[in-house]
């Protein structure tokens, strides 16, 4: 958009929009320490550039950190922007994958709890899992989990999460993590005594294990029906890029 027509938009807002395209004006003039690792295959300069003025126009006007839509939709428009071509893609088709970009499947996670850990990552839906009412014995655990979790690493190429963390009251932090399918894939390991015994919500868990040791933890749960993966090493996983944010103030109590 050039200056020029900007001008003629701004002529035809009201005072309260005004008002909001200054302060998204002014938040886009606002420094912020951006990292990118320039061997990301992804993450350069305009995808980088584009996605942190979508971090700092959502943060003029809300203190709540991007959850997984505000992400997807980011991520697609960044790619785009970047000269990729990108979509969303359609749930029926692609059960795992939430968006295309250049013919590969990505998909797309987030995490911003408030005990989020610097070293370890948290997926906490990885899959929906109605089936695991149906279980009763370590074995049967094994044998469902394990050949489903696999076929869900199938319809998808890529998978990255965006991790949020507060830095103060004003600031927060975001870090674009790639997780290798390589290492999710290592659930094919599992067997029948690696899992727990039926817990009182209907679930198991599992330690998944490589030839380094502990890989990541599998979490049946039985509450909500979903698998949860934790204790993922944020070491063993691809940094893309990271963007620290100036955003309004957490509402006090």
């Amino acid at each position: 958009m050039t200056l020029e027509r900007l001008v003629t938009q701004a002529q035809l807002l009201d005072d309260a929009q005004l008002e909001m395209l200054g302060e998204m004006a002014e938040a886009l003039r606002q420094p912020c320490e951006v990292r990118v690792d320039p061997s990301s295959d992804l993450a350069n300069g305009e995808f980088s550039d584009y996605f942190l003025n979508r971090l700092k126009i959502h943060h003029a006007t809300s203190e709540e950190k991007f959850k997984k839509a505000s992400f997807e939709y980011a991520f697609i428009a960044a790619a785009r922007y970047s000269g990729l071509s990108a979509a969303k893609t359609k749930s029926q088709t692609f059960q795992g994958a939430d968006a295309m970009v250049d013919g590969v499947r990505w998909s797309l996670k987030t995490e911003a709890s408030a005990k989020i850990s610097m070293s370890t990552i948290v997926i906490s839906k990885f899959s929906e899992a109605r089936w695991i009412r149906d279980c009763e014995t370590p074995g049967d655990f094994a044998r469902e989990c394990v050949p489903r979790f696999l076929r869900h690493l199938d319809e998808y190429d890529r998978i990255a999460t965006l991790r949020a963390f507060s830095v103060g009251r004003e600031l927060v932090h975001y870090e674009l993590i790639e997780i290798p399918k390589s290492l999710l894939a290592c659930v094919a390991n599992l067997r029948e005594e690696d899992f727990t015994p039926r817990t009182r919500n209907g679930g198991s868990s599992a330690l998944v294990r490589d030839a380094r040791g502990i890989a990541f933890k599998v979490v049946l749960d039985g509450s909500v029906e979903k698998v949860t993966l934790s204790r993922l090493p944020v070491q063993r996983c691809l940094f893309h890029a990271s963007w620290t944010v100036p955003t309004i103030p957490e509402t006090e109590e």
